[in-house]
């Protein structure tokens, strides 16, 4: 039986930020649309992400969300979810990110057309996508010194195209730097990190992984994009895992003819079996798929995202701007109410503070009084002596 946590409700605060929607939630957590508000009208709308309540005392799920923060925290790129800052709420682990508006990357190429539409939008988003984990696998601390940072989860669903036409990579949950300094959180015995489906047979086999593991991932959802199809779709995770590590990659050209031939040695270069044998980096991948097709521009996937998902799109506004509006009318009827409550309580405790306040002004009474005496009649100053001083004695 799975264990669901009851949502949070609209209206809530967590931490500094008003809880307003529930966006989704997965396995291990749970993602809510935010508010935070400051002086002068100031606001802005974030993606709460927290563990799940009945998770979040297990110590393997806090280090994987910890571990998401420590990734998240040095990672700033156009093409990667922008995270703001981790936070502790009523003892519990939350992430605060930047919104996004549009859609995953599978619910888009879902509603595409096969041919070649489809063909370059996959571009667009594999080249965009590419940067933001070309990015990582290159990544430098502040010092010069090479950190590098594997996703080991990269899948459609954790590629989101906004309605800007802008891909992010979403989720550095697993992400696990390679090298010898802090990895992501150790796996329990016989347990998988990612999604069995797009790993690579070296992460299946629990080897060495490296940017070329992500590589191949990417090259799964190319190969899902054009077909419309899993690649790996098995019966059982040992079918899956049997597939991954022994099966040919069947042609894309097989599925849906209509895909210059060359498209099938770029995919099958991207999904070898032996990382050698794959592209050196996400970045040569991206740049010999787009010498084969040209891409779509931001402004055509943005097109595309407005038009093949316009209901899911008109539909998340509505809600959005329901909550938001209902949330400012709460937030000035209770300003308008707390100020009621103080104006009453002045009244109510004025007769107790009218005897300070009477000695108060008894007192300044006097002292004006006082002032204007010393005005009218000031004192006379003593005249000055004339001529030279006297000499002291010696």
């Amino acid at each position: 039986m799975v264990h669901r946590d009851p949502p949070r409700k609209g209206g809530e605060r967590f931490g500094r930020y008003d809880i307003l929607l529930e966006l989704g939630r997965g396995g291990m957590a749970e993602l809510y649309l935010g508010r935070r508000s400051g002086v002068g009208g100031f606001e802005k709308l974030v993606a709460i992400k927290r563990i799940l309540p009945h998770l979040a005392e297990d110590p393997q799920f806090r280090e994987l969300f910890l571990n998401e923060a420590r990734i998240a925290a040095q990672l700033s790129h156009p093409n990667v979810c922008q995270v703001h800052e981790l936070d502790e709420a009523d003892g519990e682990l939350f992430l605060a990110m930047e919104y996004l508006e549009g859609v995953s990357w599978d619910a888009l190429i879902a509603a595409a057309p096969r041919g070649e539409i489809a063909m370059r939008l996959a571009a667009a988003v594999i080249a965009q996508t590419s940067e933001g984990l070309h990015y990582a696998h290159t990544l430098h601390d502040a010092t010069g010194h090479p950190t590098p940072i594997v996703h080991r989860d990269v899948s459609p669903s954790n590629l989101f195209i906004t309605i800007d036409g802008v891909c992010k990579v979403l989720d550095f949950g697993i992400a696990k730097m390679a090298t010898g300094g802090r990895a992501g959180p150790k796996t329990r015995t016989g347990v998988l990190k990612g999604k069995l489906p797009y790993m690579a047979p070296e992460q299946i086999k629990g080897e060495a992984v490296d940017g070329r593991t992500d590589l191949f991932a990417l090259g799964v959802c190319l190969w899902e994009a054009l077909t419309g199809e899993r690649l790996y779709d098995r019966d059982t995770d040992f079918l899956i895992w049997k597939a991954i590590t022994e099966d040919p990659v069947p042609s894309v050209n097989a599925r849906v003819q209509r895909y210059p031939a060359a498209i099938d040695a770029v995919i099958a270069r991207a999904l070898a079996k032996d990382p050698a044998q794959r592209y050196a980096t996400v970045r040569e991948f991206a740049a010999e798929l787009t010498r084969i097709v040209y891409p779509m521009s931001d402004a055509e996937v943005a097109g595309l995202v407005r038009s093949l998902c316009a209901d899911r799109l008109a539909r998340r506004q509505r809600e959005v701007a329901t909550v938001v509006s209902e949330s400012r009318a709460a937030s000035l009827e209770l300003r308008a109410m707390t100020g009621a409550d103080v104006d009453r309580d002045v009244d109510r405790d004025a007769g107790a503070t009218t005897n300070l306040r009477g000695g108060a002004e008894r007192e300044s009474s006097a002292a004006s009084t006082i002032g204007a005496a010393r005005r009218a009649c000031p004192r006379r100053s003593r005249p000055r002596a004339r001529g030279p001083r006297p000499r002291r004695p010696r």
